[in-house]
């Protein structure tokens, strides 16, 4: 009898375990499995190959993933998201990731550019599975608050600088552009590079001036769309759990009328072509205009679901791939930005209250812009807001950060039009700028 009942109590323990699960995978099988690549990384014979960075920040994401989905009070202002990006980057900051595992995740994310595959992936997923109606209307309407909100977090954050003491211009130029530039690839690196032709002033130096800015805003519109996200919960009239638009009387805005399909390994398989063709293009045309890969992706699909050139069974493809990537490789993902691009090291160093409070104003007055203008617009305000807030995201990789934190990822290609194109303008304008008043 006694052995029966301790045989009964493992059994419930091991069943209790199995409940748990660490991604998609139960605890007892994840712990075991992620021996196996703890071992090797501080062993530092993890392969310096895709295989090797995936199992780094699959290990990493789905661990912290949970964690941060289960503390409360954080799980609730995006935890996943948070710990996923900032325990990486303080691992990396004081030396606790053997350099190995760095190459590995570095690997993996730039060199075999698993970020634009996550996405491109989430921008063809969501065009083609919108209602051709929302895109058009998605489109036209948030320019207005981009625009809007452009010119007011410039200039706002830059009185507030000058009566704190940082002075008008150097807020303007130095704290202000970089935070609304669209990242650091795309967005600071040229920018400093104007500027230190410009001034005189060496291209490293100006660049270590401006990334923290970036870094900064980034982080603090994650925690704005976190905050903007809770509001929905607590008050569903005002958000559209994903959809930007409001319905009208004559217009149908849900994603599909059709029933959800069943999951297909070949349909997925359609998505992943689709999606590499359209990659392709995309930085076919990107040689021959100038303008990003993304932007072209976004227009290239756009266009493909406005004019409905591709059949159902394609478009469901895109929609299949972009629910795979976007369930199994988020948490993940986030682990490999904190590891590659999030350098505390350099925000730690420019860091005043101050500057702080710059970075804070910028996100803020976006936040307020798309809330507030999305009454006159007919969006819903947690959408337009959060929408707003990724003019302050640090590209590609913030736009992930900012939708996943507050689960809108439907918002992608609002989201990388509001990073791409706000950015380039901001560029632009305050180049010339520079220029034109020294």
């Amino acid at each position: 009898m006694r052995n029966s009942a301790v045989s009964e109590m493992k059994l419930s323990i091991w069943d209790r375990l199995n409940e748990i699960k660490v991604g998609p995978l139960q605890l007892p099988w994840f712990a075991l499995l992620s021996v196996v690549i703890v071992i090797a990384v501080y062993t530092e014979t993890v392969p310096v190959d895709m295989l090797g960075g995936f199992g780094v920040i699959i290990t990493l994401g789905w661990l912290l993933g949970k964690i941060g989905n289960v503390i409360p009070g954080l799980n609730k202002f995006g935890g996943s998201t948070i710990l996923s990006m900032l325990v990486p980057a303080f691992l990396v900051l004081y030396g606790l990731l053997p350099d190995n595992s760095i190459e590995a995740v570095t690997m993996l994310m730039s060199e075999a550019n698993f970020l634009d595959l996550y996405v491109f992936s989430l921008v063809t997923g969501s065009i083609l599975g919108m209602n051709r109606q929302v895109l058009v209307q998605g489109f036209a309407r948030m320019m207005i608050p981009m625009f809007v909100g452009m010119v007011l977090a410039m200039l706002i954050p830059a009185v507030i600088g000058q009566l704190i003491g940082l002075g008008f211009e150097d807020t303007l130029f130095n704290i202000v552009t970089p935070s609304l530039a669209g990242g650091i690839g795309g967005g600071v690196l040229p920018l400093a590079l104007g500027y230190s032709q410009i001034q005189g002033v060496e291209y490293g130096e100006m660049v270590a001036t401006l990334a923290p800015a970036s870094i900064l805003s980034n982080f603090f519109s994650i925690a704005g769309a976190a905050i903007v996200s809770s509001l929905g919960d607590k008050q569903p009239a005002l958000t559209g759990n994903g959809v930007l638009v409001k319905q009208g009387k004559d217009m149908d805005f849900s994603a599909t009328k059709d029933k959800p399909q069943a999951i297909s390994y070949q349909t997925i398989g359609i998505g992943l072509f689709l999606l590499v063709a359209v990659y392709i293009f995309g930085n076919l045309v990107q040689g021959m205009i100038g303008l990003p890969a993304a932007v072209i992706v976004i227009f290239t699909s756009t266009l493909l679901k406005y004019f409905q050139i591709l059949p159902a069974s394609i478009e469901e493809g895109a929609k299949q791939l972009n629910s795979f990537i976007s369930v199994n490789f988020t948490a993940p993902l986030m682990v490999g930005l904190g590891i590659i691009y999030l350098d505390l090291g350099s925000v730690f160093e420019i860091l005043t209250w101050q500057y702080l409070v710059v970075v804070i104003a910028v996100v803020v007055v976006l936040g307020l812009t798309g809330f507030i203008l999305s009454k006159y617009l007919n969006m819903y305000p947690v959408e337009a807001s959060i929408l707003s807030l990724n003019q302050s995201a640090m590209g590609g990789t913030g736009n992930v950060a900012i939708l996943a934190t507050s689960k809108r990822e439907t918002l992608m290609p609002f989201a990388q039009v509001a990073t791409r194109i706000g950015g380039a303008i901001t560029i632009s304008l305050m180049i010339t700028l520079m220029k034109l008043f020294g």
